[in-house]
């Protein structure tokens, strides 16, 4: 639709003379698809340097299939090997290619950051949006479309999403790691002040609470701060733990 319809608006001023285009391994097949972003490139004023593997050759990111989630030593592996095709600044149209390359270190940007301005070296180098950010971010998404499209607003936040969570940046990347959402780590403190199941460590004034909303079972480790719980660990599992005894 954009290399029908043209550019919304002035492509940024400042841009290198070769990028890369990394092509999303589910195009392969949709060569419509792969002349159009190479036209809408042209049109920024890029010459395009063309991967060694590229539009029907193209190779996973690391996150077809779930690949991360499934084996994340494996993925990690083949981003690196994606990402050290050309030393270039890389072109993708896939939001998930585009962070994953990103998360790695590779300089990649959007087409869609072409195409509505952002400077380039910003673009270029932002990390995309960890586990929890890409939550909010859809929550945030919905608020907006109710509201502008639809007139209509969300109910107001109650019970565990007004508790306030301190998460260091170490313990954040542990969290990704787990997939734990900073949603889940409200839901137990929020059970455990309800109920006062919870066990103090009365060394480190810390608690240590748990809470199953569903098939996963999620452990915090939180002391408490100034309006807010200072969370110092979390887990998961899905094992369960059932209780046997002898009549």
């Amino acid at each position: 639709m954009l290399d029908g319809l043209g550019l919304p608006k002035d492509p940024p001023s400042a841009v290198p003379e070769v990028a890369a285009v990394h092509d999303a391994c589910s195009t392969r097949h949709e060569r419509q698809i792969h002349d159009s972003v190479r036209r809408i490139l042209g049109r920024v004023g890029l010459e395009i340097e063309e991967l060694p593997l590229s539009r029907e050759h193209t190779e996973c990111c690391g996150y077809g299939g779930l690949m991360f989630f499934a084996n994340p030593d494996l993925a990690k592996s083949v981003i690196q090997r994606r990402m050290e095709e050309s030393p270039a600044d890389y072109i993708a149209y896939c939001a998930m290619c585009r962070d994953y390359l990103a998360s790695r270190g590779k300089r990649t940007l959007h087409l869609l950051d072409l195409v509505l301005g952002a400077p380039w070296d910003e673009a270029a180098q932002r990390r995309g949006p960890g586990y929890t950010q890409r939550h909010e971010n859809r929550a945030h998404l919905k608020s907006r479309l109710l509201k502008e499209l639809w007139g209509e607003g969300m109910a107001e936040k109650t019970g565990h999403e007004l508790i306030n969570l301190n998460i260091s940046a170490d313990l954040q990347e542990i969290l990704e790691q787990r997939l734990i959402l900073a949603e889940d780590i409200q839901q137990v403190i929020a059970y455990a002040e309800k109920t006062g199941r919870k066990l103090l460590n009365r060394q480190t004034g810390r608690f240590l609470a748990h809470h199953k909303p569903a098939g996963v079972t999620y452990w915090v480790e939180y002391s408490l701060g100034e309006g807010e719980f200072i969370i110092h660990q979390a887990y998961c599992h899905r094992m369960e733990i059932v209780e046997d005894r002898a009549q």
